[in-house]
């Protein structure tokens, strides 16, 4: 007989959990909406859904940042929640925000949200250095990324920050950064001062950087990179003339290096800087440069390398000034018999897509499948060719 008092229906507490995993497995702005009403609907959705709200919240406007901020950092006096809400946070991107925040406020947010911070992306504005301190209690930090930071950030305190960080994998380095080299290394030998007057060092995991800014003036040689670095980008830098190339990769410590990207966005590139490259890093197997910066002397110097490269990815990436390729397809094949011998793969930015390019890298396409067949096999894998970005 129908009741006009319904008892709500009791989901067992893994059916809740079951529906709300896939709540949160849905794309990103449905999924902070979608889980925001599963917490509305009871006490059981609540506790199955507030970690999930709370890992990742996306604060693309103003409004959703200053309603974040005072949930998770309540001004004083204000009602606090019994949960730990910034305990729940793993990532936080603030890469949309401008002047929504302040220095202070977002070193405080950092110290409300430091427990379990995995991915962090610094705004634009309103990170300095009084948020290191902070920062540098971010245990758990994998990825940081400061590469929007307009404000200057002085390289050795920031060093020092990271050094507190042991899981730290991926770092990409504000674009006002002046970097130093390790001024302590000469001054110590000179003063036979104590061990502990040395450059701090970097966090012992981070095999990704992102180096932007300058190098500072004769300190290039005395730069020291991270000792489990494998891949490195060279972007929105200064000055990579030359000499300032062939000081960097000459490192010993980057003999281990095996994915190099020059962006085309530094200043001061010349052809004759990347032909340094393949001279001081032969081990790379992953090389992305500008295209139009690439010449058929490039090629030329690798045709008499022996033994030959190990790189297996060569890409012609987003020009540095002029949306045209200066090498011949021709010089570049000769090579994929000497020195490119191990090479599978070739990518070009689609600004030097033309008819008459897309019919020349048939031809190489045709060739790096063919030889990747005779060799391995592997005919059609979608690693061995030529693709566009």
């Amino acid at each position: 007989m129908p009741t006009s008092h319904r008892h709500p229906i009791h989901l067992p507490t893994e059916l809740v959990v079951l529906v709300v995993s896939f709540a949160a497995a849905d794309e990103l702005v449905r999924r902070q909406q979608t889980l925001y009403a599963c917490c509305l609907v009871s006490r059981q959705w609540y506790s199955a859904a507030i970690s999930g709200l709370y890992e990742k919240p996306l604060l693309n406007s103003g409004a959703a940042f200053q309603s974040f901020t005072t949930t998770i950092s309540p001004p004083i006096g204000a009602r606090k929640s019994k949960v730990n809400l910034g305990s729940l946070v793993h990532r936080l991107d603030l890469s949309g925000l401008v002047h929504h925040s302040s220095p202070s406020l977002t070193a405080r947010l950092l110290g409300r949200i430091k427990e379990h911070l995995e991915v962090f992306i610094a705004p634009r504005v309103s990170f300095s250095g009084n948020s290191l301190p902070a920062l540098s209690k971010c245990l758990h930090l994998r990825y940081l990324d400061l590469s929007l930071v307009g404000d200057p950030v002085a390289f050795p305190s920031l060093k020092k920050a990271l050094s507190n960080l042991p899981q730290l994998a991926s770092l990409r380095l504000p674009q006002s950064s002046v970097l130093t080299g390790d001024t302590f290394r000469n001054e110590h030998r000179r003063s036979n001062s104590n061990d502990n007057n040395t450059e701090p060092a970097w966090p012992p995991h981070l095999h990704r950087l992102q180096v932007s800014g300058r190098f500072s003036p004769h300190q290039i040689p005395l730069f020291i990179w991270p000792s489990a670095l494998t891949s490195l980008t060279l972007k929105n830098c200064v000055d990579l003339s030359v000499e300032n190339i062939g000081s960097l990769m000459s490192s010993p410590q980057l003999g281990q290096l095996k994915r190099l990207t020059i962006s085309n966005a530094n200043r001061h590139l010349h052809p004759d800087s990347i032909n340094a490259i393949p001279a001081f890093l032969p081990s790379l197997i992953f090389l992305s440069v500008p295209g139009d910066l690439i010449e058929d002397t490039f090629f030329d110097m690798l045709h008499h390398m022996i033994p030959p490269l190990a790189l297996e990815t060569l890409e012609f990436g987003y020009p540095h000034l002029d949306a045209s390729l200066n090498f011949s397809t021709k010089a570049l094949v000769q090579t994929l018999e000497t020195g490119l011998a191990n090479l599978r793969a070739v990518g070009f930015s689609e600004l030097f897509c033309s008819d008459q390019r897309i019919q020349e890298d048939e031809e190489i396409d045709d060739l790096l499948e063919r030889r990747a067949a005779e060799q391995d096999g592997a005919s059609g894998e979608f690693d061995v060719g030529v693709y566009y970005m």
